[in-house]
């Protein structure tokens, strides 16, 4: 009997400590509603797309978005933890980068090889490219809006045909 007792003291205290219901919501995060976005380019679902939703008129620390899956949907979490948005207007901001899948053995010893190795790579990196007209990037010309209820909200974006812009040329918010 004083085993069991025991056991259910230690796991009582563990519980309190680890906490129930996974991370502590902060104090000032607001009330959060259900929110997905699917995003379609080229008539098709894109995968792997980010997508934020901006509020110009909040001050709020949060981020608030998503990633979308292989059917197009972002599932919305605000601080990539907390399922939902704030009751609110938003502008939705889409970004798709493309990555070269990069040589998957691993870099040569000889010094020589090695060097043809980094260039392949170099070359490689050099190819990524947002896929997502720079417009959906930007809170003043993305034609997106979504505003967030106390009933939630669910919203699909066309961004349109697929476009290979330099990741390096512009792409900042």
């Amino acid at each position: 009997m004083r085993r069991i007792a025991l056991a259910t003291g230690a796991a009582l205290t563990l519980a309190s400590i680890v906490g129930c219901g996974g991370p502590k919501k902060p104090a000032d995060l607001p009330e959060l509603f259900p929110c997905s976005i699917t995003i379609i380019q080229d008539g098709q679902p894109l995968e792997g797309a980010s997508v934020q939703l901006n509020d110009p008129s909040s001050s709020s620390r949060f981020v608030v978005g998503g990633t979308t899956d292989e059917k197009g949907v972002a599932v919305i979490r605000t601080d990539g933890q907390y399922p939902g948005a704030p009751v609110g207007k938003y502008k939705v901001l889409v970004s798709k980068i493309y990555v070269p899948e990069l040589p998957s053995e691993a870099p040569p010893e000889d010094p020589e090889a090695r060097k043809e190795y980094d260039k392949k790579v170099q070359e490689m990196n050099a190819q990524q490219a947002d896929t997502v007209d720079l417009k959906f990037k930007r809170p003043t010309q993305t034609p997106a809006e979504i505003e967030v209820t106390t009933a939630g909200a669910e919203l699909t974006v066309d961004v349109g045909e697929k476009v290979n812009i330099s990741a390096g040329a512009g792409g900042n918010h």
